[in-house]
């Protein structure tokens, strides 16, 4: 072998070994979200908050899980955050979501609650993500499976949004079973992970979303709680809102 074919085959393997070797080029993703009625930002737990159209609501307690993240890249082509579990609590804004190759997206998209796969797991006492009897079913989580979504308050039930305080009624909904997952694609909002920088995705959850298209002077429509009342008209249009809960914070 001459010297310039030496030269070319240690170039060569030199070449590809850099190849195989050298790690992706990622940034630090973190969601952070918002707690909204409308354009109000919800100041605390048990807070009397008035929605757009003037109608009062409170929150004593708002749980969800968020899975199957996905970036959307300018092309339209999918970055999965593979295994990542959110578990969003009203006190909790931040939330990581992991090492993500840097580069420019258009948006995000994932779904509020679990695959029927992730529905099934059982968790581990020390489960950090699962185990969480309030978003059960039952006193287990299976074979009932989880709550996708626990929120719980007060609302002005009147066809005019003008009740008094102390007529407001209680609402709690745990929205739940594989059918009601709820898939969120927000709309483009470009962003740039830079490498080795950390980025953070700006989001409002708007709980007023919930009772759109849903009778409020109907009692039963201010509960659902069982995996029998998961298949209701009130808890399907609940679970359709839930995907129209989110959007960016401009």
């Amino acid at each position: 072998m001459g010297f310039l074919s030496i030269l070319c085959f240690l170039s060569f393997a030199c070449s590809n070994k850099s190849e195989i070797n050298s790690p992706e080029v990622s940034g630090q993703l973190y969601f952070h979200f918002h707690t909204n009625i409308d354009n109000t930002e919800v100041p605390g737990l048990d807070s009397i908050v008035n929605s757009s159209t003037g109608r009062k609501i409170s929150l004593s307690f708002t749980k969800m899980y968020i899975s199957n993240i996905k970036l959307v890249k300018l092309d339209g082509s999918l970055y999965s955050v593979s295994d990542k579990v959110l578990l969003k609590t009203f006190w909790n804004e931040l939330y990581l979501i992991g090492n993500v190759p840097a580069g420019n997206y258009k948006s995000v998209q994932f779904t509020v609650g679990f695959d029927s796969i992730t529905s099934a797991k059982t968790p581990i006492s020390t489960d950090t993500v699962f185990n969480h009897p309030e978003m059960w079913f039952w006193n287990t989580a299976q074979p009932q499976g989880y709550v996708f979504l626990n929120v719980q308050g007060e609302i002005d039930t009147t066809k005019n949004s003008n009740g008094l305080i102390n007529q407001m009624m209680p609402f709690s909904y745990r929205i739940g079973t594989s059918v009601n997952a709820a898939f969120v694609s927000l709309p483009d909002e470009n962003f740039t992970v830079s490498p080795n920088q950390t980025q953070y995705v700006h989001m409002i959850i708007n709980y007023m979303k919930l009772f759109d298209g849903v009778d409020l002077s109907k009692a039963s429509n201010l509960s659902v709680q069982s995996i029998s009342d998961n298949s209701n008209t009130a808890a399907k249009q609940i679970a359709v809102n839930m995907s129209n809960m989110f959007s960016y914070e401009f």
